[in-house]
């Protein structure tokens, strides 16, 4: 498998992170952490006939978290486990708790998969039904079982090619490595950093299969 950065989107309550490959990121507006997106601008008013400059502040906050419910039932693909006790195995080792599997974020999730197989373009399913819930809390909650935050880590958008002529070896190895390469951006990667969020509790995996070849989309929120 050639080596490749992976497309990655996050989206924390108002606040959209959009990167591509690592030499292409867009640098980060506001906070990424959920603490709220704050603005300075500058404005010229006129008042009593005299024009004057003010300085105009503005914090956006973002939603509170949604209570918290049990994980759903894993569903009869072995493979959704061990993409989920792969992150899982990871965010231990730094001392976060589990993340708990979702059956209506994987269902959006197995749609962007599907999606990226077809188009091969990164996140154009999130952006196209996320995005248009930035700024309004109560939007964002109805959004395919998102919370007040959401975010995406998406395979190589060629798809991952075969690597074992088992089919679930298949998986698991295409998996492993898909999760490898975020494990190895470290902090300040995103997808890295989407997998170690301490705020996201709740995991999506949509897995897509084009004969051997895997599309991977991974949905995270809280």
């Amino acid at each position: 498998m050639r080596a490749r950065v992976l497309p990655l989107v996050s989206l924390v309550g108002t606040l959209l992170l959009a990167c591509g490959p690592k030499k292409d990121a867009a640098a980060p507006s506001g906070s990424e952490d959920g603490e709220g997106t704050t603005t300075t601008e500058t404005r010229v008013i006129e008042e009593g006939g005299k024009k004057k400059i003010v300085t105009v502040t503005k914090k956006t906050v973002p939603a509170p978290a949604p209570p918290d419910r049990p994980a759903d039932a894993w569903p009869s693909d072995p493979l959704v486990k061990h993409n989920v006790d792969g992150i899982n195995a990871y965010r231990k080792k730094h001392g976060l708790p589990p993340l708990k599997y979702d059956a209506k974020i994987s269902a959006f999730a197995l749609s962007a998969s599907k999606q990226l197989a077809s188009d091969h373009k990164a996140h154009a399913h999130f952006n196209a039904r996320i995005k248009s819930a930035l700024g309004d809390p109560d939007a964002m909650k109805g959004k395919s079982g998102f919370g007040s935050r959401a975010a995406e880590n998406q395979g190589d958008w060629d798809g991952i090619p075969q690597l074992a002529a088992d089919k679930l070896e298949n998986g698991k190895q295409q998996i492993d490595v898909t999760l490898k390469l975020m494990y190895d951006e470290g902090p300040g990667g995103g997808h890295h950093d989407n997998m170690l969020n301490p705020k996201m509790k709740r995991v999506g995996v949509g897995l897509h299969y084009v004969g051997p070849k895997l599309y991977l989309t991974n949905d995270f929120s809280d």
